[in-house]
This record gives C-alpha cells, sequence and structure tokens, in this order.
C-alpha cells in the first residue's frame, strides 16, 4: 500500500508541474505475446532482427526464439542456457551472448538455424570465469562480446582476442556500451571507462565523476554529446570536454522516479529522436518516452494502458517501426510509438458508446450512451475520463454555443433531459426552467444546431420535433415548437443555406425544408434517398448537400430536386457518408460501403488539375467499425469515435506506409521431407555461412520424380497487424500464368507436377495496401528414369535394331514361304477344283431345306395368325379400335387378345420371352392359356388372370429359381371394360396402360414382374378399377415401338415422346392413328434394322 502511494505521489507531483496529463493524445496501441503464444518461459532478455525483417528474442531457459510474423520457432543453445545479449552486424550474422557461452547463428543445409559455439577457443583459465555476456556489439568489423570481466574481440579473420577488465565485484563493471563510434564500460567503482583502439583500457575524459554511479544505458544524443542514464538521475555528458551535467528541463520527474528507487533499466534513442527509456521496480512507470524540449514524458506505457506486465527487460526498435519490449515477468510486447493513432477506452473510464467529440477550454470531452466525460489527470498523472455530474442517459450532441456578444458556453443535448451547459464537471440543465413557461415543448434532444443567421437561437433536433431556444440579454428566454404537425421523423442534423431556409434530416423520412415564412417541404419519395437512414445536412458556401448510405446529393434550385452529385469526386458516387468534417483545405469522412460491410475513414483534398484526391492509408490501422463521431481540436488534432474507443489522429506525427519489408518462403515439404527450413545461406570470402534474402544456385534442389508434389508455407515479417496480411502466388514453369487472388491462408500444396524447372512466387499486401517485395523458391523436378535422355536413346537404339532384325526375318520369311506357297498351290488347285463341285451339291441341298424350313415357318405364321382375334370380332366388341402388329419376323413374340364375357370386354396385348419361332411358341401357348383361363373363371378379375396365366406358364415349363433354369415368359397388359357400371379393371406385368382422357395423359402402371419364375413370384398382381367415360382412350402396347432405335442421334423412341405422340393424335379416328404410328416408326427407324416385334392397341370408348 505504501508503495502504491509513492507512485500516486510521484504522478501527482510531475502532473502539477507540468499542467498536462500524460498520454493527452491516448494510448500507444500495444500488442502483447504471452509465453503460451510462443511456447517459451515469461522472462526474455534480449532483441535483435535479421536483415530478411525476421525477429529473434533471448529468453531464460528455451535458447532464441524466433518471429516471422506467423510462426515462433526455437533455436536451442547448448545447456538451454540464458540468452542475455544479441546484435546482428553489419555481416548480417546474428551474434549472440549466454550465460557462459558467446557465438553466433548459422544456416544449415537445410535452411534451419542453429547456434555456433566461440568460446571454445578461449583457454581453460578464461573459460572457468566466463560469466554471463550481458552486452553484444558489432564494433567496426568486430564483436564485442561483453561480460564483467572481460571484453571477447572476434575479429573478421575469426580470431578471439580477450580483453581483461580487471578484478572487481560483479556488480562493479555491470555494463557495456558502443556509441559515437566508441566502447564505454560503465564501472560502479572507476566511473566511466573507454576500450581503446588498441584493445587498452582507459578512464573516459571526466569519468571519474560518475564512480559509485550505476550506468545503466548510454544514449547519443549529438555526435559529440551523450545521454548517460544512472540511478542517480540523467546527465548530458561531452565526449570531448568530460563536462557532464543533469538533464534540467527532465529534472523534476527524473528525481521524483529514481527517488522511488525506479531502475531506467534500458534507453535508446528512437527513430523520432526521443529517448525511450524501459524500467524495473515499479508498477506503473513501465516505459516513457523523453523528448529533449519537454519538461515530462511525452508518452507512459504501463499495464493500466495495455502492456502485460510492468518491468521491461530490454527495448528494441529498427528505423521507422514499432518498438518491442521483452518483459521481465511477462513475456514480450511490442508498442506503435511511431504511429500517429492513440487510443483510449475502458482503462481511461470509457465504458459507454461515443457519440459525440468536442473540445471546450482546452477540456476534452465526449458525450456517450451514458451522459458526459470529460479529460483530467488520475492520480498517478495519467490521462483519464470522469463522468460530468448532473447528466446522465444518452447524450447525442454537444455544441460550442458562442451568443451575440457574449462568451462560449459548452451545451449538451440529452434524449431524456433535454439541454444542458456544462461548465468545468458539472452540468446545469437549460431545459427544466423553460418547461416551468413552456409547458407544451419538449427538447428530447437528437442533435444540437446554433443559427448561422440568427446567433441568438439554438435549434434543438428530437423525435418528430423541431425546437427552438431564444437567448437574449444574457439568459435563455423563450422556447417554441416549429412545424410541430408537420415534422414526422426523428431529426438527425440541421444546417442553414443562405436564402434562410432550415434544412433537417431525418431517419427514414427524407429531408425537410423549413422556409423563411416556415412553410415546410418534404424531400421523400420523390427523391433518390427515399427510406434512408441518418441523413446528414451538410452546408458549403451556397450549397447545400445531403450525406446518404449511397453517396452525396445536392439540392438543385432551379428545380427544386435532389440529385447524386460528385461533390468529393467519384468516391461520393459510390459510398455511403455518416460524416464530413472540413478542415482547412482537406476534408475528413467518415465512409462505409452497406453491400461490402466495409467501414473506414479517410481525407480528401484537391489536386493541382482539379481532382479529388482519396487518402485512407493512415487510418487503416482503425477498427473496421462505423465512426460515430469526428473531430478536429485546436491543435489540429482528429478525435475519432468508435464504438466505445476513443481514437487520435495526430497530423503532426509524419510516417511512411511504403517501408520496403519482404515475403518469405518458410517452408517447403516434398512428400513429408522437408527440403527447406527458411533461411537461404552461402559461404562468404571469410568461409562463414550467412543468411541470404535471395536464393542461390547451390541451394535448388534437384529431385527425383517420385517428389514431385510440394507444401509451401511462407510468412512475411510485416509487424503491425500482421494477422491481417494477405498474399498472393503463382508457380513458374506450372500451368498458373498469373497471380492468385489475396488470400490470408500461408500455406500451398502443388501435386502431381511434371518433370522441369519451377519458381514459386509468393508476395505479401499489408493493411495499408502496400505489398512486399516477393520471395522466390526455385527447383528442379527430374524425369522418371524411363523418360530421360539415356532412355530416349536406348529406345532408338532398340528400335532401329528391332527393325533391322524384322526386316532380315521377314526377307528370309518371305523367301521360304514364297517356295512353299508355290508347291501348295500347286496341290490346292486339284483340290479347289473337287470341292467346288462338292459347293455346288452341297448349295443345291441347301436351298431345298431353307425352302422347307421357310414353309413351315409361315405355315406357323398362318397358325398365329389364326390363334388371334379376328379383326370382325374385335371391330364388333370395340367399334372405335385400332391394331398396329408388326412382327420382327415371319412369326411375332407379341400378340393381342381381345374377346367378351357377358357385359364385359376384354383386352390383351402380351410381349413374350423372344421374337421369331421362340417368341412365336410363347405366343401361342399364353393365347391357350388365357383361353383356358376365361373359360374356368367366372368372376373375372384382370389381376386373377395374370396369376392363373403365370402359374400356368411355371408349371407348364417347367421353372424354377435354380441357375440355369428357363426363364421364358411374358410382360402383358389386361383391362376388362364394364360398360354398364362404366368401369375398367386393369392389371399389368411390366407393361403400362395409357389413359387420355379430355387432352390430359394418365399412365398406369403394371406391377415390375414379369408372367414367369420371378422373385417376387408368389406375390399377387395388382387389380386396378377405374372409372372411365365416353371419349376415353387407351392404349395398351409392348416395348418394341418404345425401344426402336433411330432418329438423328440413333437413340430410343422413348415412352416419353411416345405419350406425347399420343396425345397429339388421341382425337384422330382409329386408323388414321394406326397409320401416323405407323409412318412415325418407319420415318424414326430410317435404315436402322427393327429390333422388336411391335403391336400398339387402342381403344375408344362409345
Amino acid at each position: 500500500m505504501r508503495r502504491y502511494f509513492l507512485f500516486a505521489l510521484l504522478g501527482i507531483t510531475v502532473y502539477t508541474a507540468t499542467g498536462q496529463p500524460y498520454n493527452r493524445l491516448g494510448n500507444p496501441l500495444v500488442t502483447n505475446f504471452t509465453p503460451e503464444d510462443y511456447d517459451a518461459t515469461e522472462q526474455t532478455w534480449c532483441i535483435t532482427q535479421d536483415d530478411r525483417g525476421v525477429m529473434y528474442f533471448g529468453t531464460y531457459d528455451k535458447g532464441i526464439l524466433e518471429y516471422d510474423g506467423k510462426t515462433w520457432r526455437k533455436i536451442q543453445v547448448p545447456d538451454s542456457k540464458p540468452v542475455n545479449s544479441m546484435i546482428k552486424g553489419d555481416d548480417g550474422v546474428i551474434y549472440v551472448g549466454t550465460s557462459g557461452d558467446f557465438g553466433f547463428l548459422e544456416p544449415t543445409a537445410d535452411g534451419s538455424q542453429r547456434f555456433v559455439s566461440l568460446s571454445g577457443s578461449i583457454n581453460d583459465t578464461i573459460k572457468q570465469s566466463l560469466s554471463h555476456i550481458y552486452k553484444t556489439y558489432y564494433f567496426k568489423g568486430n564483436v564485442l562480446f561483453c561480460s564483467c570481466s572481460y571484453i571477447f574481440v572476434y575479429d573478421k579473420q575469426g580470431k578471439l582476442t580477450p580483453v581483461y577488465l580487471g578484478y572487481q565485484p560483479e556488480y562493479a563493471n555491470f555494463l557495456t556500451f558502443v556509441v559515437n563510434d566508441k566502447v564505454y564500460i560503465g564501472s560502479y567503482l572507476k566511473g566511466l571507462r573507454m576500450l581503446n583502439s588498441d584493445w587498452t583500457l582507459s578512464t573516459a575524459p571526466g569519468g571519474s565523476s560518475f564512480e559509485r554511479i550505476n550506468i545503466y544505458s548510454i544514449v547519443s544524443l549529438s555526435p559529440s554529446e551523450l545521454l548517460l542514464v544512472t540511478d542517480s538521475g540523467f546527465f548530458v555528458y561531452n565526449q570531448k570536454t568530460g563536462s557532464s551535467k543533469k538533464m534540467e528541463k527532465q529534472n523534476n520527474f527524473i528525481e521524483s522516479m529514481l527517488s522511488q528507487s525506479v531502475i531506467p533499466y534500458h534507453a535508446i534513442k528512437l527513430h523520432n529522436g526521443n529517448i525511450g527509456v524501459g524500467t524495473v521496480q515499479s508498477d506503473w512507470l513501465s516505459f516513457f518516452e523523453l523528448n529533449a524540449d519537454s519538461s515530462s514524458p511525452s508518452t507512459i506505457v504501463n499495464p493500466q494502458t495495455g502492456l502485460q506486465a510492468a518491468q521491461i527487460t530490454y527495448l528494441y526498435q529498427n528505423g521507422e517501426s514499432p518498438v518491442w519490449a521483452t518483459l521481465f515477468d511477462g513475456g514480450i510486447s511490442r508498442i506503435e510509438l511511431h504511429s500517429p493513432i492513440r487510443r483510449f477506452s475502458t482503462e481511461s473510464g470509457i465504458n459507454e458508446l461515443i457519440l459525440d467529440i468536442i473540445q471546450f477550454n482546452g477540456t476534452l470531452y465526449v458525450a456517450t450512451i451514458n451522459g458526459v466525460y470529460y479529460q483530467t489527470a488520475a492520480a498517478n498523472g495519467m490521462s483519464v475520463f470522469k463522468p460530468v455530474e448532473g447528466i446522465n442517459g444518452v447524450v447525442w450532441s454537444l455544441l460550442k454555443f458562442t451568443p451575440p456578444g457574449g462568451s462560449p458556453m459548452l451545451l449538451a443535448g440529452s434524449y431524456v433531459d433535454g439541454v444542458f451547459e456544462i461548465k468545468g464537471n458539472r452540468a446545469i440543465s437549460i431545459s427544466k426552467p423553460l418547461y416551468r413557461s413552456f409547458p407544451n415543448v419538449q427538447h428530447q434532444c437528437l442533435t444540437l444546431y446554433q443559427s448561422v443567421l440568427h446567433p441568438n437561437m439554438l435549434y434543438v433536433g428530437g423525435i418528430s420535433r423541431l425546437t427552438y431556444i431564444e437567448w437574449s440579454k444574457g439568459e435563455w428566454v423563450k422556447t417554441q415548437n416549429i412545424a410541430l404537425d408537420e415534422i414526422r421523423s426523428e431529426v438527425w442534423s440541421i444546417g442553414e443555406d443562405a436564402r434562410g431556409n432550415l434544412w433537417l434530416g431525418t431517419n427514414l423520412k427524407g429531408v425537410y425544408m423549413i422556409d423563411p415564412h416556415e412553410k415546410v417541404y418534404n424531400f421523400n419519395s420523390s427523391s433518390d434517398f427515399s427510406g434512408f437512414k441518418l441523413l446528414r445536412i451538410y452546408p458549403d458556401g451556397d450549397s447545400l448537400y445531403v450525406l446518404t448510405p449511397k453517396g452525396i446529393f445536392y439540392y438543385s434550385y432551379s428545380d427544386s430536386t435532389f440529385r447524386k452529385c460528385g461533390l468529393l469526386g467519384k468516391n461520393s458516387l459510390e459510398n455511403g457518408f455518416s460524416r464530413l468534417l472540413k478542415v482547412g483545405n482537406e476534408i475528413v469522412a467518415a465512409c462505409y460501403n452497406d453491400s461490402t460491410g466495409k467501414y473506414w475513414v479517410c481525407t480528401m483534398a484537391m489536386d493541382s488539375s482539379g481532382e479529388w484526391v482519396t487518402n485512407d492509408k493512415p487510418f487503416k490501422r482503425l477498427p473496421n467499425k462505423g465512426a460515430d463521431a469526428l473531430y478536429v481540436d485546436d491543435g489540429g488534432v482528429l478525435w475519432i469515435g468508435i464504438g466505445k474507443e476513443l481514437f487520435s489522429f495526430n497530423t503532426r506525427v509524419k510516417r511512411s506506409y511504403n517501408a520496403p519489408y519482404h515475403a518469405l518462403v518458410r517452408s517447403v515439404y516434398a512428400k513429408d521431407s522437408l527440403l527447406f527450413n527458411g533461411s537461404f545461406s552461402e559461404v562468404d570470402q571469410d568461409g562463414r555461412k550467412i543468411t541470404l534474402l535471395q536464393q542461390p544456385q547451390s541451394m535448388i534442389p534437384q529431385l527425383k520424380y517420385r517428389y514431385n508434389g510440394l507444401v509451401f508455407s511462407f510468412s512475411s515479417p510485416y509487424f503491425e497487424e500482421e494477422a491481417e496480411l494477405l498474399y498472393s502466388h503463382y508457380l513458374e514453369g506450372s500451368d498458373e500464368t498469373t497471380w492468385s487472388a489475396w488470400d490470408g491462408r500461408t500455406e500451398v500444396t502443388y501435386t502431381n507436377l511434371s518433370e522441369g524447372k519451377y519458381t514459386f512466387h509468393v508476395k505479401a499486401v499489408n493493411i495499408f495496401g502496400e505489398e512486399s517485395i516477393p520471395a522466390t523458391f526455385t527447383f528442379v523436378i527430374h524425369p522418371p528414369w524411363y523418360r530421360t535422355l539415356l532412355a530416349y536413346f536406348c529406345y532408338f537404339i532398340f528400335f532401329i535394331g528391332l527393325v533391322w532384325g524384322l526386316v532380315r526375318w521377314n526377307t528370309r520369311r518371305l523367301i521360304a514361304e514364297k517356295e512353299r506357297l508355290e508347291k501348295i498351290v500347286e496341290e490346292r488347285t486339284a483340290e479347289v477344283v473337287a470341292q467346288k463341285e462338292e459347293i455346288e451339291r452341297q448349295k443345291e441341298k441347301i436351298s431345298i431345306q431353307n425352302e422347307e424350313i421357310t414353309s413351315s415357318i409361315q405355315y406357323a405364321s398362318r397358325i398365329q395368325s389364326a390363334l388371334l382375334t379376328p379383326s370382325e370380332l374385335v371391330s364388333r366388341i370395340f367399334p372405335e379400335h385400332f391394331i398396329l402388329y408388326l412382327p420382327r419376323d415371319i412369326v411375332s413374340g407379341d400378340f393381342y387378345y381381345v374377346t367378351q364375357v357377358e357385359s364385359k370386354k376384354i383386352c390383351i396385348v402380351a410381349d413374350c420371352t423372344g421374337h421369331g419361332v421362340p417368341g412365336g411358341f410363347m405366343s401361342m401357348l399364353g393365347i391357350s392359356f388365357i383361353t383356358q383361363i376365361l373359360s374356368e373363371v367366372k368372376e373375372l378379375q384382370a389381376a386373377d388372370i395374370l396369376n392363373r396365366l403365370r402359374q400356368l406358364v411355371i408349371s407348364t415349363l417347367h421353372q424354377t429359381s435354380d441357375v440355369g433354369g428357363s426363364k421364358d415368359g411374358m410382360d402383358i397388359t389386361i383391362y376388362i371394360v364394364d360398360e354398364q357400371s362404366m368401369t375398367m379393371q386393369f392389371a399389368g406385368a411390366n407393361n403400362p396402360l395409357i389413359l387420355i382422357r379430355n387432352g390430359e395423359v394418365t399412365q398406369v402402371k403394371g406391377d415390375k414382374m414379369p408372367i414367369g419364375i420371378h422373385l417376387r413370384g408368389e406375390v399377387p398382381f395388382t387389380n386396378n378399377v377405374i372409372e372411365i367415360q365416353k371419349g376415353d382412350v387407351m392404349y395398351t402396347f409392348s416395348d418394341g415401338y418404345v425401344d426402336q432405335f433411330g432418329g438423328e442421334l440413333g437413340r430410343k423412341f422413348m415412352i416419353k415422346d411416345f405419350r406425347e405422340l399420343l396425345l397429339k393424335i388421341h382425337t384422330y379416328p382409329m386408323a388414321e392413328q394406326r397409320q401416323i404410328l405407323l409412318d412415325t416408326l418407319i420415318s424414326w427407324q430410317g435404315d436402322t434394322p427393327r429390333i422388336d416385334d411391335v403391336v400398339v392397341m387402342g381403344v375408344r370408348i362409345v
């Protein structure tokens, strides 16, 4: 508790002295990496970065961490000793100092990094006393590994020279420093010493004045001046004269800090010229940024502002990039000091949605959904926001109101309690006293507007109303409703034009105009922005504009209409605008696009050619959310309210967004074999392996054909929102000829690549739209052995030999064959003459037999025809009918059967197994069985007839389910027409019945089983009973018609086409229908042979 009080006292003291809270513009954006992220211990000690941009972090017991923006890797050191220091030399090599060892990182053959120790070359006596290498430097081509007792100088030739610092207690020579081309040693007992060019030691000019002082850091202020950061103060030291003095302007802050035993453990010169200091032994002052011209830190970073732990052991910044910090007890953090964007949120007291922002009398105020907050200093001096007393609930609008001849006042519009004046940290109601005098007026405020034409008038936009409050003689004297019955929407925006018209932007109801005579005009349904939400009025000189979700509209006074305009160029035609803020010659805009869900802030300015130029790059770091408030304060700082976060954009902070950075190929696998692990290298002229940015010829893999599938992993060490990096790639040498679409994935797989030389290209693009320097990886896939040049040469030789051998062999064969054939010809000539005579005799015999067989088949055809129902009988039973009966051969496997039993007319059409003679036998057998069944059955049912017919076929043909047994049978349809009851029974074995009534086709399907042996042989057939009407046409048929091949494509006729044909002709006379069907079949068939017997029968109920 005592320690907290002391730090609070420190903050109060410094803040009182400076008059401004720390981090007035917000806290830097901080990214934290926890031990869980990189799988190591919490303690990290040092940082460096290689030429590729990859970061390295020294840990307590897990070696060196390597971070490429996507993945963390570990580089082991012997015995997992603590890594205390690292430096990247001008040669690109990472040099490392550990506890009891030192060396450098070297790429291996597969592209991994490994630690190479140099301590083996020192003698055993020195090695036994070798302690922590606290600092490592690259100095004029030499590497200095610095411990408490020795500095080990490693020169270009690989020679290691130990420089003894003299025996002293370990704390006496804690740190060494390289600054302004000199090497300094801070000694507690001997003050500030120097390492001379001959590697001897001497006391630095004026160095004795620093005896009994711990020097933690030395930073260059100029070519001749240094800043010595000690536990006794911050001293400006002149290298030439040796004079030193404490920093004057920071003395109050620094002395207060040091008096609380806060240790300024590490300091660096920042890219902006300021000094960054990391501390230990403080829960509040973790990091601060000093400016030589400032009396207090410009920035403080601590756990309250986003740092994950309090004690910083090392700081690192490479050029214009974020500051990295290693934390003694909390991992690694990255601080975006270089960014012009700062942030306030819950840690600073802002816990509500921000609706408006304003600066008044030097104090920043924000309106939220729960009151108004003002910026002030906490007990420790940090910027915080505290609620203004006396006003609660939703506050939509803040306004600086300057009455004529009076002093400015700050007004706040509350949705619940009306209008307030804010004085300091208290709010006083303006509305409540007026309500007593004007009870019919309510100030449910959504927006406030001071009239330009009548400066004593304050307009209040609310729910379905507009009111004004009048200021006179130093007080608010009157309030009235304006056009109360004519404004029917929420008034979110108010503006005036030069003609005295008052304009109101509403929600969903368009725009209202109130002319000087208080006549109200509504622009809604007749305008292009009908139904738009939250329209904003934007007067600009003599023109009036409306901000909408679909662009900017302007008002044409000539025809009293709104039209979309290009006020800000093409951007204002394509996107929505929620806020516009004019700042000098620039316009700041809050934009959005409903179709993409994208929100952004940008500035727009007109170039020398008169074109509007949009710049959204500096704001890409903001969240992709709508900006609810924009404001520029008196110092030119842009404030942006997004959700519950308040961002500042400091236009004085200049940074480059196009600094080059690299994409990296981080690993390449071929069928689970690692080909490459991230680091290209080659041996330099001194015989050392050094890391390269580009792939050398020696590291191009030569792959066997079986390794023709590769997986590439890649990343880019760009360290701002690295998770949002997008990548594009292509494989040169493959069928890919253009870059792929941008994608967040960091891995791509290629399979089944042909032999050849390939180069993989990959590039990245950051959140600012800047592309990286592409990375490439070349590899060669060799052909399989059977596609090599040697194989093709062997194939050619073998082919030539084969041809020669075949020709020789064939020549000999032909000669021998010629001789043999000549003998055979002589012998066979006689045989042929005899055989010819015999053939003539056999031909005559076969001709006689053929005539006899044909005669028998024709007789069978006559018998079959006799069995078919005579046409006269069919005509008596069904006066309106036709039968298309076309056997494929002389006899047919299809038959039809028509009879009448009492009042029931029976029609059967069957398709027997096979065609020709076998089919004819089956058809005659079927007719015989049907005749027998009809003579025996008294109660005629179509299904029962089929059931009996199946039994007779199975028993007569002795059919069984055994393999190889007879499977002969028939597909059949039967229907029985009872004209007395006007019903029809139908049953079918595989074949359907088509019924057409009043132009509608109904297909009644038969059961899916034949007459004969079948798996469903025990299942009875279905008896379908159908009501019929006069004029109904029924068609039954075999499959010979629909299965006939023909047409242009040689396909089947198909049942669908058959139904459509029947529907088309069903009203025709029956004889004409038969002829059409016959002609259609002949035309369809063309030259294609008939494949089956055909029978089609049509009957019309009359």
